[in-house]
């Protein structure tokens, strides 16, 4: 389980960076929105293909990554 949380958490960053970085809006907060809600879509398709985790399993680290990434991009 425990692998496969991490797999998941590696996942989800690589694709905050990308999606953030493809964002074309300019204004950070609108960037940040639109990086939040294509990750909750990231997270539910992640979670429909995953024989091995459920919503419970990844929330705790959906929110911890989330804050991390926002505040390494306020800085």
């Amino acid at each position: 389980m425990n692998e496969s949380i991490e797999k998941f958490e590696l996942e989800l960053q690589a694709f905050l960076e990308f999606r953030y970085n493809l964002s074309a809006a300019q204004d950070s907060a609108e960037r940040f929105n639109e990086t939040e809600k294509a990750t909750f879509a990231f997270v539910d398709d992640y979670l429909l293909k995953s024989p091995n985790l459920i919503a419970g399993d990844v929330e705790a680290s959906v929110q911890r990554i989330l804050n991390e990434f926002i505040d390494s991009r306020m800085k």
